[in-house]
């Protein structure tokens, strides 16, 4: 792609699908920043959360290699003109997202995070660190975006191209992308661990979601959810390669293991009842290990120490969704937690978790 007195030649091919002319092309994202537009008339809300989910993803990728992306779609609304090596865009003139919204957006954000971050860097003298800031956001913005182009679209067929895409398009379920990816190493762990815990407790191995009624203590997919916030101490979406630090995967597994199978020693032995109980929820599995990964740092003890603090929540917890350590997400209508497992609620349930267990360490130590 060039520039030419402020009119964009985008480089790439013309065809023909379905009677509508559609431009195929790769450009820099620093490029398509400047001559996209979103319609909310078209598009839907930007959701604030899967930005930063994306956003995360991202900022991790490029620190540590490459990331991919699917074709971003757009519609020129006539404004292309096709020539021999691609199409020009007029001065002024832009092209509107049917389908990347929230991927342009996280790079957007991204960038604009890692700004602020060699900033701070600089402040402080990091220079070197500052160095490899700018390196990753040059890396962002010069990022080859694959696009499609739909060159002469009315808005009413913007509309239904958009709600094809996103209503009929088929994701992999991610029970599925659990059960049989290897690339992520977090699934891959959760799979090796769930095989040496099959015998002692039922996982779900296909669902991402565990029903109400479900007699499965837990899921692949949560248990993979338990390992990030145990080793790394986020609570949010994460995909890319896993921060494990110098831990070695023969510990790696034995902690994992050792967290699962401490469960069983703490949860009631109704543990599966979610009506009466909530170890059987996500949010609380999540928090536990949020919990045994904050007393770990904040105490420098190993996991397995933290992990024997855990057991102080058997005789000073219930589980029953109206125990006090619960009252955050108690809905005393419903007589049932409630919102249990959005990043604020894992928070404040590891948080209470944690200064229930300290108050039993400082008694220990009178």
């Amino acid at each position: 792609m060039i520039y030419q007195e402020m009119k964009v030649t985008i480089t790439g091919e013309s065809f023909t699908q379905f009677g509508k002319r559609i431009l195929i092309s790769q450009i820099q994202f620093s490029t398509l920043e400047a001559i996209f537009e979103v319609d909310e008339a078209v598009q839907r809300k930007l959701d604030l959360h899967r930005r930063a989910e994306i956003r995360e993803f991202i900022i991790d990728s490029v620190s540590e290699g490459d990331f991919y992306f699917s074709p971003f779609i757009f519609s020129s609304r006539g404004a292309i003109h096709e020539v021999p090596e691609g199409g020009e865009l007029p001065p002024g003139s832009k092209i509107y997202i049917l389908d990347g919204q929230h991927r342009t957006y996280a790079l957007i954000s991204a960038i604009s995070h890692l700004r602020a971050r060699k900033e701070t860097e600089e402040e402080m003298g990091h220079f070197s660190e500052a160095k490899k800031l700018q390196s990753q956001i040059g890396k962002l913005k010069a990022y080859p975006v694959t696009i499609q182009i739909y060159l002469n679209l009315e808005t009413n067929e913007e509309r239904q191209l958009f709600n094809d895409i996103n209503t009929k398009r088929k994701e992999p379920h991610v029970g599925l992308v659990m059960k049989y990816d290897q690339r992520d190493e977090y699934a891959e762990l959760t799979r090796v661990i769930a095989s040496q815990l099959e015998s002692k407790m039922e996982i779900e191995a296909t669902l991402s979601r565990i029903t109400v009624n479900s007699t499965a203590l837990t899921s692949l997919t949560i248990m993979r959810r338990c390992l990030i916030a145990l080793f790394e101490g986020k609570i949010t979406a994460k995909t890319g390669k896993a921060q494990l630090g110098e831990l070695k995967k023969d510990d790696i597994l034995t902690i994992a293991q050792t967290f699962f199978e401490a469960w069983l020693k703490i949860f009631p032995k109704k543990m599966t009842n979610r009506k009466t109980f909530t170890s059987g929820y996500s949010g609380i599995q999540i928090a536990l290990a949020q919990t045994v990964q904050q007393l770990h740092r904040h105490h420098e003890i190993p996991f397995e120490e933290a992990i024997e603090h855990m057991l102080r929540l058997k005789n000073a917890c219930t589980w029953k969704h109206d125990d006090e350590l619960f009252a955050h997400i108690y809905d005393p209508v419903k007589k049932r937690v409630k919102n249990h497992s959005t990043t604020n609620a894992i928070q404040k349930t590891a948080l209470q978790f944690k200064r229930k267990i300290e108050g039993g360490m400082m008694h220990d130590t009178k």
